[in-house]
């Protein structure tokens, strides 16, 4: 393979890096924004509480009151619950993307290593041909004396 080649290769991978790491960013703010929903959800499941406990000690609770306390705070836990499912799933899809980017990255080191060696044998034969024609001239007007 020629430098440029890989060259190119590396470019490739430098736009495949590129485009995961801008999907892990997404993926994380989506994290972050249902990570929010749900503490706000926890606020308000222990604001209820705390209204409900105020509402027992000054003594007004009534069958009614206290069921509709009950229903809200078993709705509320159940989205809560639902809450928690997606940002497993979503911590799972941020792990992935992770380990998409965490590859790629190695794949493009190592062609990175591979395109500096290339580069090094390149310098190294240039390197000798130079040699062979200061050699070659420096002979040739040798021997012409």
């Amino acid at each position: 393979m020629t430098s440029k080649r890989i060259s190119k290769i590396l470019e490739l991978k430098q736009f495949t890096t590129d485009m995961y790491e801008a999907e892990l960013k997404k993926s994380m703010n989506s994290l972050r924004n249902e990570e929010a929903k749900l503490s706000f959800i926890e606020k308000d499941i222990q604001t209820t509480i705390d209204e409900y406990s105020q509402t027992e000690e000054d003594g007004l609770v009534n069958l009614q009151k206290f069921e509709l306390y009950y229903n809200y705070l078993q709705h509320m836990n159940k989205k809560a619950q639902k809450q928690k499912e997606i940002i497993s799933r979503k911590t799972l899809d941020v792990q992935n993307k992770k380990n998409k980017v965490i590859d790629v990255l190695k794949e493009k080191k190592m062609v990175e290593i591979l395109l500096n060696k290339l580069l090094d044998e390149e310098i190294k034969e240039s390197d000798k041909k130079e040699q062979k024609e200061l050699d070659f001239n420096y002979l040739s007007r040798k021997t012409r004396k």
